[in-house]
């Protein structure tokens, strides 16, 4: 009886170590990933762009093309809003189609507005909305750039603004910006724990309701409130690690990345391009990530963008740094 106990407690022990281990290596793998950097490609460079491109100089415009060309691709999206309450946009507007074709990038107009200032349920909004964004394809952009946030995983009315832009505008690249992504049983677990409400996330079965009528995301990435460039990295990492293995192959994904200095919940020191980058190259290298889906970086704003963080840039696009590690 004691010989059988013990063959028992040995045969508890093998098993208990090798599921510790199996367990050990599961974690690891699905937390921290594994990585091949043969992986990394050149990322496309996008910008949000500040209002006045609207009525800018053609000098500026020449000065704008200058740099774009150093870098290997672009995509620029020109704040053209906000949308009026209406769904209007402002009789101010002026663009010089010539301006924008000079440029050697893909140029998007950017509609922004708080999803609080604007009804989307009315279906009058919806359809000056997109009668907006008709009138901005006939000046000269190449597509339509949506930032109206935030926008919650029941807000079908911002669902049937995308379902009727993209029956009116069914050649025309459509897209989005989003909250950063979370799991979502996990997030409310964590509210639940700590009698508290999360709200400002998009959870994946909101991003795949929505990625039938639209042609990218765009993931802001940054106002995390983390005070650790560590974490920081890690959650752009990750972000895009879940992000891209619910696109298809219709949908892209542009990861959005801070190069401003003050917000709400944002720390400079812990979010910034440089962190961005570490995080960014992670992403694409990590094994687990849909590296077809991933188009590049998206830098929020571009008149924030100082001479070190250019240089970063610069580096990092020319391999002349390492920020794998």
């Amino acid at each position: 009886m004691f010989k059988w106990a013990q063959r028992f407690v040995r045969i508890f022990i093998v098993f208990f170590t090798l599921a510790t281990v199996g367990l050990s290596f599961m974690l690891a793998y699905y937390v921290f990933g594994l990585h091949n950097l043969d992986r990394l490609t050149k990322p496309k460079v996008a910008f949000w762009m500040e209002h006045k491109w609207s009525t800018a100089e053609r000098s500026n415009f020449e000065d704008l093309a200058n740099k774009l060309k150093r870098l290997p691709s672009s995509k620029l999206f020109f704040h053209v809003g906000p949308l009026n309450p209406d769904g209007g946009l402002a009789d101010d507007l002026e663009f010089q189609a010539e301006n924008f074709a000079s440029l050697p990038s893909d140029n998007y107009a950017w509609i922004g507005q708080l999803r609080s200032e604007i009804d989307l349920e009315n279906p009058i909004v919806r359809a000056n909305i997109i009668e907006s964004g008709q009138w901005l394809l006939s000046q000269g952009f190449d597509g339509i750039h949506l930032n109206i946030e935030p926008v919650r995983a029941d807000d079908e009315a911002f669902l049937l603004l995308l379902q009727e832009m993209d029956a009116a505008l069914p050649d025309v690249p459509i897209s989005i910006a989003m909250d950063e992504w979370q799991p979502d049983m996990l997030t409310q677990f964590i509210a639940r724990l700590f009698n508290t409400s999360i709200v400002s996330y998009w959870t994946s079965e909101q991003v795949l309701n929505f990625r039938q009528y639209v042609d990218e995301f765009v993931v802001m990435t940054y106002d995390t409130g983390f005070k650790d460039s560590k974490l920081y990295s890690f959650w752009v990492e990750h972000q895009i690690v879940a992000l891209s293995k619910l696109m298809d192959d219709e949908t892209s994904l542009l990861i959005g990345l801070p190069v401003y200095e003050e917000g709400t919940s944002f720390n400079p020191e812990a979010e910034n391009l440089e962190s961005g980058l570490i995080g960014y190259t992670k992403g694409i290298s990590n094994i687990r990530s849909n590296l077809k889906a991933i188009d590049g970086i998206a830098l929020y704003p571009y008149w924030e963008m100082d001479k070190e963080e250019w240089q970063i840039l610069n580096s990092y696009l020319n391999h002349e740094i390492d920020l794998s590690q």
